[in-house]
């Protein structure tokens, strides 16, 4: 695993770069008419083929369907099907830009996210914004480091912040906190991980789509209760406040 993890890593660099060229240099309107997503694609598929032929033991996946309807893959032979490929494959999982409106107004908050996953868990994710300095990535039971440094949830504020699902209430137990959106749901997990961010209220819709930063979380020490229509997420000091 470990070299898959060394280019993804490496992989990641370079859609960094190419993303903070973008991002820096055009305006909303010329972001908007770009096909900025396609490109970064393009980008890493060449280089992890480069080293791993894909569609062999190699595949990649993409964490919304819209992104694979929109982004012409020539070969779909390399896109990973649950019904004909081995559990055993190595999944490249990306997500680059879901919050590609905040990318587009020019706002900081939105994330670059490649993960590796084999018999349908998520081993390893690096997540990344080069404008705010963000290089979060975790290998399971390895923690969780952002720029050289392990990140642990382990504080408790006492004004306690709350984010949550667009698609569900904020629950009674937590409707006295104060609640933050930053309309980046992935920025919102990786604050979480942090000890920026005290609880996130998670869908399990969101729960399927975020396995990246899930993996991250887990690995910082945020632990999860389930309920009926949902997921807690917070360190154990605020979950012991619940």
């Amino acid at each position: 695993m470990q070299p898959r993890l060394n280019i993804a890593k490496s992989a990641c660099e370079i859609i960094r770069e190419e993303v903070r060229r973008l991002f820096t240099n055009k305006s909303s309107d010329a972001l908007r008419n770009m096909p900025v997503r396609e490109i970064l694609t393009s980008k890493a598929v060449e280089h992890i083929n480069t080293y791993y032929k894909l569609g062999e033991s190699d595949f990649i996946h993409f964490t919304y369907l819209d992104d694979r309807r929109r982004l012409k893959i020539d070969n779909p032979d390399i896109i990973y099907n649950n019904d004909s490929h081995n559990d055993n494959s190595y999944v490249w999982v990306f997500s680059f830009l879901n919050d590609y409106e905040n990318f587009c107004r020019k706002l900081p908050f939105w994330t670059l996210s490649i993960s590796i996953e084999q018999n349908k868990e998520t081993k390893f994710s690096i997540i990344s914004n080069p404008i705010i300095d963000l290089l979060t990535f975790s290998e399971k039971g390895s923690g969780s480091v952002n720029n050289q440094r392990k990140i642990r949830s382990l504080t408790s504020s006492e004004d306690i912040l709350v984010c949550k699902s667009d698609d569900i209430p904020l629950p009674d137990i937590l409707s006295k906190y104060k609640t933050l959106s930053l309309n980046s749901k992935s920025i919102e997990l990786i604050y979480l991980s942090m000890g920026i961010i005290d609880f996130y209220v998670m869908s399990k819709d969101d729960t399927k789509k975020f396995q990246d930063c899930m993996l991250i979380a887990k690995e910082a020490g945020i632990l999860s209760k389930q309920l009926s229509d949902y997921i807690i997420l917070a360190n154990e000091k605020n979950m012991n406040r619940l």
